[in-house]
């Protein structure tokens, strides 16, 4: 199985987000659906709900009333010492039975603020959330492969000095890859992407071909300088220097465009693992874990 390193960048993003509003009820994607799923029955029985909650606090108030007061009877010592829980459990109990009415009403107002506000949040996360299930879904295809192919996750460089294609005029001070894979026939750049059909003929969204592109030049510049050459980690051969290729893929989860573009493979997540398998090996498996090694080094 593929060795997998780092976290996916829109499942760390999303926790961010979540955790810097103080939701702290999902632990997943899955948790995410089932709140969704729940909602309507979730928000309809909070009434239902906080009126036994509130019924069991005066309830278990009332036994421990009970037991202080037993424990009362036995000695002066304990009866002076229990007199003020005991005032106090009064005091409680009597103020949660006599205004029962309002207290739930209270309590119900507030767990459906949150609950709304947390579906709004969600709402407003489902571009997040949607890069999320669509990057696992790629993790999971990709650790079908065996055990000699290594994918790092979040793969992000910064360049001082920016690395300058001179075709696009573009100077480039760094790079995110969603998911850069290392493997005997040289490296392979993922970009996921979970699009509508919608959103692939969108004109306001930025080509992914043209990021993925601007990607591959920045990382195969860096890869294949001279300076770089000089400490790689693979194995000399008598003709010369050898290169890393880089194939630039980009998943399509939903939907893919019947187009095919120049120095880019966009791929359904079916077709995925069988197109990486296709090319034959360069490498040997030190030298690909050399490469890795030497990757993982790199990124921040």
């Amino acid at each position: 199985m593929t060795l997998v390193e780092g976290q996916i960048e829109s499942s760390k993003k999303l926790r961010e987000v979540l955790d810097g509003n103080n939701v702290t009820r999902f632990s997943s994607i899955g948790d995410i659906n089932c709140f969704l799923k729940s909602y309507d029955s979730e928000k309809y029985n909070i009434t239902k709900n906080e009126e036994y909650a509130l019924n069991l606090e005066i309830h278990s108030l009332k036994e421990k009333l009970n037991q202080t007061e037993e424990k009362r009877k036995r000695n002066l010592l304990t009866k002076c010492l229990l007199f003020v829980p005991s005032i106090t459990l009064k005091r409680k109990c009597t103020y949660l039975t006599s205004n029962c009415n309002l207290i739930v009403s209270e309590r119900i107002a507030k767990k459906k603020k949150e609950l709304e506000f947390t579906r709004n949040l969600v709402d407003s996360l489902y571009p997040l959330i949607a890069g999320a299930v669509g990057e696992n879904q790629v993790v999971k295809e990709i650790q079908k492969l065996s055990d000699n192919y290594y994918l790092i996750n979040d793969f992000s460089l910064d360049f001082n000095p920016p690395i300058y294609d001179k075709r696009d005029k573009d100077r480039i001070f760094s790079i995110q890859i969603d998911h850069l894979l290392v493997s005997r026939s040289g490296l392979f750049i993922l970009e996921t992407k979970n699009w509508s059909e919608e959103s692939i003929n969108s004109f306001d969204l930025r080509s992914p071909v043209k990021q993925i592109k601007r990607t591959s030049y920045a990382l195969f510049v860096l890869l294949n300088s001279d300076s770089k050459s000089n400490r790689s980690s693979l194995a000399r051969h008598h003709w010369g220097i050898r290169k890393i290729p880089i194939r630039s893929i980009i998943v399509m989860i939903n939907r893919k465009p019947k187009e095919e573009f120049k120095h880019v493979k966009v791929l359904s997540l079916k077709e995925l693992n069988g197109y990486i398998k296709y090319f034959d090996p360069i490498f040997s498996e030190t030298e690909v874990e050399n490469i890795f090694r030497e990757l993982k080094n790199e990124t921040h």
